[in-house]
């Protein structure tokens, strides 16, 4: 799997509104988000950002010397491009989603992005959660009755509620 994807509505859209609301979700789990990245458009609105987020801080991510022993993963935060536009239909039976954000450089981390994710979803209702590949998602409703339950290892190459 290359990677985890949130999809987002068009209609009313921020990036510096997700990327807050990915910053919040990371403090609820207690997990370190840095090394943010944020490309501006002329005007100075967040066109992407990109950064990571760790289980440590990161002067220590930067001097480990084996970076396999530490859980993180990478992010980006897209913007709506024209082909955005019905991009989705196929999976969500709606022409208003998009490939807004994506978790990459996972590392067989789930769980970690698991624990995330839950908290992502408290404040992120209408969006739906996507691997790279696959032909079902997942809502906020279905996340939160999964985070109910024991953690299931499968959640992320099949679809379990």
């Amino acid at each position: 799997m290359s990677s985890v994807i949130i999809l987002k509505k068009i209609s009313n859209y921020s990036p510096e509104q997700t990327l807050e609301n990915f910053k919040k979700a990371s403090n609820r789990a207690n997990m370190n988000c840095f090394h943010i990245t944020v490309e501006l458009d002329p005007d100075y609105n967040v066109q992407s950002a990109e950064g990571t987020l760790s289980e440590v801080d990161e002067e220590t991510l930067l001097n480990t010397e084996d970076e396999d022993t530490i859980r993180y993963f990478t992010f980006n935060v897209n913007n709506v491009v024209e082909n955005s536009y019905d991009s989705y239909t196929w999976l969500t039976q709606s022409t208003d989603y998009f490939w807004a954000l994506d978790i990459v450089n996972i590392n067989h981390e789930y769980e970690f992005i698991y624990r995330f994710i839950v908290e992502y979803f408290k404040d992120n209702l209408e969006d739906y959660l996507w691997f790279d590949d696959a032909e079902w998602y997942y809502t906020a409703d279905d996340i939160f009755r999964l985070s109910q339950r024991p953690y299931k290892p499968k959640w992320c190459s099949e679809k379990v509620i």
